[in-house]
């Protein structure tokens, strides 16, 4: 599964999770992220969802927005970018 992780702005404290070339089907991201933590919306264009210390915002067309009080370090989000993508794909909500 290729992916990329971007830093939005300096300021902010969240980070992107952009899918190459694929998109998310949002009812089986719904099913995954519950697995990993609480659905805390979920809309026709986005599921919200708490992970851990991270507030996680999936979108239909590929793009996951991870948010959190403070910055996070590099190493946290290539491991939580990990666990979504495994998690995504294992519920193939991954197209």
């Amino acid at each position: 599964m290729k992916y990329y992780v971007i830093e939005p702005c300096a300021s902010a404290n969240g980070v992107e999770i952009k899918l190459k070339e694929k998109r998310i089907e949002l009812a089986k991201a719904e099913k995954a992220l519950s697995k990993l933590g609480e659905i805390m919306a979920s809309m026709p264009v986005v599921v919200v969802a708490r992970v851990g210390a991270y507030s996680v915002s999936v979108y239909g067309s590929g793009r996951i927005m991870v948010k959190t009080d403070k910055k996070p370090a590099a190493k946290d989000v290539n491991e939580l970018a990990k666990k979504l993508m495994n998690a995504l794909e294992k519920e193939g909500a991954i197209i």
